[in-house]
């Protein structure tokens, strides 16, 4: 037993107070006798020990006192416990694409499983475990507990999804909790190759590599070229698959728009070949599908979709001071359907509502602020605040362009194109040089594309007046127009296909605050809208989703398409070097200090009470 604060033992001496007030609290009062003859015995000192007589009460309130002190000195009392530290397991569950590959009549998903449910099985009295599930990030499904029986339900409750695998950032993090305890030990449940473990807790990492079957044939890819300039006749589709077993295969290849038989092909396969195949016959908008037959081990990668978007007409607000550009778009406008313009001034630019069009054009002008909509601008003034201008050029000549861009569609050769006056624009961030035009030796950028505030935006720094669009020469610069409209429209650039477990974003219109979003097994969550803009997360199963609002509706379709996870072949997983040590318990002595202070309190209330019980007892006595 010991005392933390000596000091408050000072609070004693208010006993001594207590005494001083015991003295003192009785005034002498003048009492009216008969004689005064008996009092005549009684000495000075006897009568003054009649003002304080010690009684109960006084020293059930010293007793207070002390009780108060020594509580305030913090008595303790030392104990010692003794026990078994236990382990701290984690379990790292791969719920991945390839782990829904058939193993007889199970899967390795629910090999994995049942191999975690064994671990837990034999985990001690003090041990506690963690479990993460990991398929294209890591996901923490519990902190560490003991419960048997609530692991056993966290286990069964996994499921598996249809992404890659990120073993490494899984193993990042299971290692990251695992050096919080030494006396833990990591047990991953995967069908993936165990990556090279360079760090002194190498030991502590225990694989259960599951899988036997090998034989898969996977589709890898399918991409569907949309020009909304041509017919749905005149749209294509290529479909690519490979044989990742180690036996020559032949499949079945069929095609479905919106369930309806589309095309049919027998493709043999020789190991580890890829072949593309063409896709035709497409007669309109909707839901392409593509089907491998028969099936394999590993019947996910056996399908993929598409999404046909449907032609419509893009409006384009035009803002121009007018002039032969206004006669060109005129001329564009009847001959393809698909582009409606309408002119104003920019003086008149702002009395129309944006939200009525897709596009908007600027023609030797720039507001002061840019629209809330994809925009292109012509030709703008120099002096502008949005696009930097390092100077002009007469009579340059375009020399080169970046063929990978949407903008340079269907353009192998746009060079002997002369420019009277161009604009040559400084670096921007986020915004890239598509061509490049030269006055001698001094290239510069010419047309830029980036993205402002979410918003698409493209710059010419020449004037599209200079060109007749029905001139044969100048049609190379029509068509790099037009794919400018196509790359800026808002519907048509949007994306309609994504790998699983990637993410989304969708820039609206309109004033809904949340959208509903449906995944191909049915399940709807809501997605919150944040400054017109939707960010599509957890997209981990392949299909079809919706995505509906106050006057929104879009649909788009997620795949695999991941060559390593469709490779299910068990051939590669290397032995380990490092062999797994299992930790082992171990006693522990711990000494505590109890401190008293509580308990000595309760006692003091108590006082107190019996105090007030006895003090209202003498009172009661007196009066009778």
């Amino acid at each position: 037993m010991g005392i933390l604060n000596l000091l408050a033992l000072a609070y004693l001496a208010t006993i001594a107070l207590l005494v001083v007030i015991y003295l003192f609290r009785k005034k002498r009062k003048t009492i009216l006798v008969s004689s005064f003859i008996p009092w005549r015995d009684l000495t000075e000192g006897t009568v003054r020990t009649r003002f304080f007589l010690a009684d109960a009460l006084f020293f059930l309130q010293i007793i207070i006192l002390c009780l108060l002190a020594l509580s305030l000195a913090r008595p303790y009392i030392t104990s010692t416990i003794k026990g078994i530290t236990g382990k701290d397991i984690i379990l790292l569950v791969d719920t991945s694409a390839s782990m829904q590959t058939r193993e007889g009549e199970s899967t390795r998903f629910e090999l994995a499983k049942a191999e975690a449910l064994k671990v837990v099985e034999k985990m001690g009295m003090t041990d506690k475990a963690q479990l993460i599930s990991m398929h294209s990030s890591p996901l923490i499904v519990s902190e560490p507990i003991g419960d048997k029986w609530k692991l056993n339900r966290l286990i069964q409750n996994l499921e598996v999804t249809d992404t890659t695998t990120n073993l490494e950032e899984g193993l990042s993090l299971a290692l990251s909790l695992l050096r919080r305890n030494s006396l833990g030990e990591v047990h991953v449940f995967t069908d993936r190759v165990p990556p090279e473990i360079n760090t002194p807790q190498a030991n502590k990492i225990r694989f259960f590599t599951c899988g036997k079957a090998s034989a898969n044939v996977a589709i890898v890819g399918l991409d569907v070229y949309q020009d909304m300039f041509k017919e749905y006749s005149e749209r294509e589709g290529y479909v690519t698959v490979r044989n990742m077993g180690t036996e020559t295969k032949t499949v079945l290849l069929k095609g479905f728009l919106d369930h309806r038989p589309l095309m049919e092909e027998t493709v043999e396969l020789t190991p580890q070949e890829d072949r593309t195949v063409r896709i035709k016959g497409i007669s309109g908008p909707g839901l392409l599908k593509v089907e491998l037959h028969p099936e394999d081990a590993m019947p996910l990668d056996n399908q993929a979709f598409a999404i046909i978007r449907p032609k419509k007409t893009i409006k384009v607000l035009v803002v121009t001071p007018g002039g032969s550009l206004e006669e060109e778009l005129g001329k564009v406008d009847k001959a393809v359907k698909e582009v409606e313009f309408l002119f104003t001034s920019p003086r008149g630019y702002g009395q129309l509502p944006l939200k009525d069009f897709a596009i908007c054009l600027f023609h030797k002008y720039v507001p002061e602020a840019l629209p809330d909509i994809n925009s292109l601008f012509i030709f703008p003034p120099q002096d502008n605040k949005f696009f930097p201008v390092e100077g002009w050029f007469r009579n340059s000549e375009i020399i080169d362009w970046e063929h990978s861009h949407p903008i340079m569609g269907h353009l192998d050769y746009i060079e002997d194109i002369w420019l009277t006056k161009a604009l040559a624009f400084k670096n921007m961030d986020g915004f890239v040089p598509v061509v490049r035009a030269s006055v001698g030796d001094s290239p510069f950028p010419v047309v830029i594309a980036g993205l402002v505030e979410g918003k698409r935006v493209a710059v010419l720094g020449f004037d599209l007046a200079e060109f007749s669009f029905t001139r044969a020469k100048d049609i190379p610069v029509l068509i790099m127009f037009l794919n400018i409209l196509q790359w800026l429209d808002p519907e048509g650039t949007a994306a309609t296909q994504v790998k699983t477990g990637k993410n989304l974003t969708f820039n609206l219109k309109g004033d809904s605050k949340e959208l509903s979003l449906t995944d191909p097994k049915g399940k709807t969550v809501k997605i919150d809208v944040s400054e017109n803009t939707a960010v599509i997360r957890d997209i981990n199963h392949v299909g079809e989703y919706h995505l509906k609002g106050k006057g929104i509706e879009r649909r788009f379709v997620a795949n695999l398409f991941d060559r390593e996870e469709s490779d299910i072949r068990p051939s590669s997983f290397p032995k380990r070097g490092i062999p797994f040590e299992e930790a082992s318990v171990a006693p522990f002595s711990l000494t505590e200090k109890q401190e008293l202070g509580k308990y000595l309190l309760i006692l003091v209330l108590l006082l107190l009470l019996a105090e007030w019980v006895l003090y209202h007892l003498k009172a009661r006595a007196r009066t009778l």
